[in-house]
């Protein structure tokens, strides 16, 4: 099969249009192979479709075939799962990617970025991806660990400057705070500031969600890490650190001040934004700043839970909480960064190149820490590692509480809520699987389980 041409140069055609032009009876050996099959355009290489062995052939550099499975069922079926979702919760769009042992299999957009201009999603949409937020400042903390700026166990106070934030009781006793605690919601400090208990239609009393928090709502914007910390510096803890999970958005606000006291720069934002472009490679990952214009960006919205009609949210500025809750991205770079996290923990390739972080470190955050029971366990049981949600050999029956039917043995994931938007990146170390998925939608309900779904589907493809 020596052409003397390039396989690469020819990557813009289809299939009718090498048949058009004669290529395929110019090389009948590339007709044989690509015989039945749909060809389209990959990183310059063709990549095409064997109907009856359901493989996938792809042209490498050294104009060598090699045969892969073809996810085209998969995507099919889950295409369909997500758009009756898409439908069931009111969703004006969503964008659903998936990579499988670090090449991305899967991305499509479905339905509209911005709905009074038309607008549709499409790959690289970017939209607020909430808590996944924390995740990737969990990754940013982890670096700062393996080079020797900060230890996990040792006392926020060693850290923090006098007074930037008040030592803590509790029931009349001193008690300390590790970054550890903190890093895994084990810090016993709030979340948002609960409203009173409200009566439903029924007269009965229910407690608020997050989304009703005036907390969430902050349109006041905060130059500093330090300034955000006014917020709850002075509330009483919520738990004995150490003794609960106590999920907590201010708490990744604390872990970014005692960050910022080993930055050079002694600017939070602006180191994590060096963290995220410079040294995670995500170029479209970035602060949820409303006065820079930012392409490609979603609108947001919100179901009335009145009129059930799609509306605007309101403007919030997210400043108060750039570590925990306060990043745009879009699904390339939250695939990117997955594959980052999922090649650091197999560590080692076969090329000899070691992850962006050490094996042992990754193996630390996605290890459950003790006492962190969480909402997301069936059981109750263990949860939570350092900024991922895990669930590790099987524990919890093989069961997740966003999935009806048993899944993985090992998921490191991480669910976020924003106003007016949904977001979910789901790691499954085994399978090599990397689902994400964001949408334009506050509260759009089983997106979690919509990723977990996903990825069961790709592993068994």
């Amino acid at each position: 099969m020596n052409s003397g041409r390039s396989w690469k140069t020819l990557g813009w055609f289809t299939l009718g249009s090498l048949s058009t032009y004669g290529f395929l009876n110019q090389y009948p050996d590339y007709l044989t192979i690509l015989k039945h099959k749909n060809v389209n355009v990959d990183d310059d290489k063709f990549t095409g479709t064997d109907e009856r062995s359901k493989k996938v052939l792809i042209t490498t550099e050294n104009n060598q075939i090699v045969e892969t499975r073809s996810y085209e069922q998969a995507i099919n079926k889950s295409r369909q799962r997500l758009l009756q979702w898409k439908i069931e919760q009111t969703i004006p769009g969503f964008v659903i990617g998936v990579s499988v042992r670090g090449k991305n299999v899967w991305i499509e957009g479905q339905g509209l970025a911005d709905i009074e201009n038309n607008i549709p999603c499409h790959s690289n949409t970017v939209m607020r991806i909430a808590s996944i937020s924390k995740s990737i400042t969990a990754t940013m903390l982890a670096k700062m660990v393996e080079d020797n700026k900060i230890n996990l166990d040792h006392s926020i106070y060693d850290y923090l400057v006098d007074g930037q934030f008040p030592k803590k009781t509790w029931e009349n006793q001193p008690v300390d705070i590790t970054l550890r605690q903190l890093a895994s919601h084990l810090g016993g400090i709030r979340h948002y500031k609960e409203e009173e208990e409200k009566e439903n239609k029924n007269g009965e009393k229910r407690k608020s969600n997050e989304f009703e928090c005036k907390e969430y709502y902050l349109k006041e914007h905060f130059p500093n890490v330090t300034e955000s910390l006014s917020l709850f510096k002075d509330d009483p803890l919520v738990a004995k650190p150490g003794t609960k999970f106590h999920y907590s958005t201010f708490g990744y606000t604390l872990i970014a001040a005692i960050m910022e006291t080993k930055m050079e720069s002694k600017n939070f934002a602006k180191d994590l934004m060096k963290f995220i472009h410079n040294e995670l490679g995500l170029r479209h990952t970035r602060l949820d700043q409303n006065d820079v214009i930012i392409y490609d960006r979603s609108r947001y919205y919100y179901r009335d839970k009145n009129s059930g009609k799609i509306l605007n949210v309101p403007y919030v500025d997210n400043s108060y909480k750039w570590a925990g809750g306060g990043l745009l991205s879009n699904i390339p770079d939250l695939l990117q960064y997955g594959n980052l996290m999922l090649y650091s923990y197999h560590g080692i390739d076969h090329n000899g190149r070691i992850g962006y972080l050490h094996k042992s470190t990754v193996e630390e955050m996605w290890k459950p820490m003790d006492n962190s029971s969480t909402k997301w366990s069936v059981d109750k049981s263990k949860g939570y590692g350092i900024g991922f949600s895990v669930i590790q050999n099987g524990q919890n029956q093989n069961r997740h509480a966003f999935a009806s039917e048993p899944l993985f043995d090992n998921v490191a994931m991480h669910s976020g809520g924003a106003i007016g938007a949904s977001s979910i990146l789901v790691i499954e170390p085994d399978n090599e699987i990397v689902v994400a998925i964001i949408a334009n939608l506050q509260e759009a309900n089983e997106i979690s389980k919509m990723g977990m779904e996903i990825g069961k589907i790709f592993s068994t493809a």
